[in-house]
């Protein structure tokens, strides 16, 4: 899937929610997730992030329908957002290979990082996830600068996605400190292990 995590940057997209019945592909508790489709990982988040629930809708992008399903934990101006996503059409050609790597827990990641700028505020109000966040008490302040790690299953049909987000001061010159900072927040914070069937 295209790499926007937060989907902040969402003017390309289109989101239809769904009934959970539909689909769920996170099974949470507290500070845990396990994912439940073909990328499957048991995750928990650091004890001082506040968990602020799960969302679950469709979205479309390039051409190709997703079922998301989406949960967030914020701290202070801090958020981590766990993204289980799976094509409606199995076509397979999910992968992140060309991507740098990064690892959590010694589990390969594709990396990607992104920045949020003040002007895409305005695409805020019809984003479905960042409605969600901020109707549960999380303030979103743009410019908003993400770390991800994407991993895809190995039939190339589901993927996961965890980011971590904080606030930045612009998107255009983004200390080196801040984002290797933001790095290792995100691995200090995240535990991971894969789910073996």
């Amino acid at each position: 899937m295209l790499l926007e995590a937060f989907m902040f940057a969402a003017l390309m997209f289109v989101s239809i929610q769904a009934n959970a019945a539909d689909f769920d592909y996170v099974d949470r508790h507290d500070n845990t997730v396990t994912t439940t489709h073909e990328a499957a990982f048991h995750i928990t988040i650091g004890e001082t992030f506040r968990p602020l629930g799960e969302l679950h809708h469709r979205q479309e992008s390039n051409g190709r329908m997703f079922q998301v399903s989406f949960a967030a934990f914020a701290d202070g101006s801090d958020i981590i957002l766990i993204h289980a996503e799976r094509l409606e059409a199995e076509n397979g050609i999910l992968t992140y290979d060309h991507l740098p790597q990064g690892l959590i827990d010694g589990i390969p990641f594709g990396l990607q990082e992104q920045c949020i700028p003040a002007e895409a505020a305005l695409s805020l109000a019809d984003n479905p996830e960042a409605q969600f966040v901020t109707e549960r008490g999380f303030d979103i302040r743009l410019p908003f600068y993400l770390t991800q790690h994407l991993i895809a299953s190995e039939d190339g049909n589901a993927e996961l996605i965890l980011s971590y987000g904080r606030p930045v001061d612009n998107c255009t010159d983004i200390p080196e400190s801040f984002t290797s900072e933001t790095r290792t927040r995100a691995v200090n914070t995240i535990t991971l292990e894969h789910v073996s069937d």
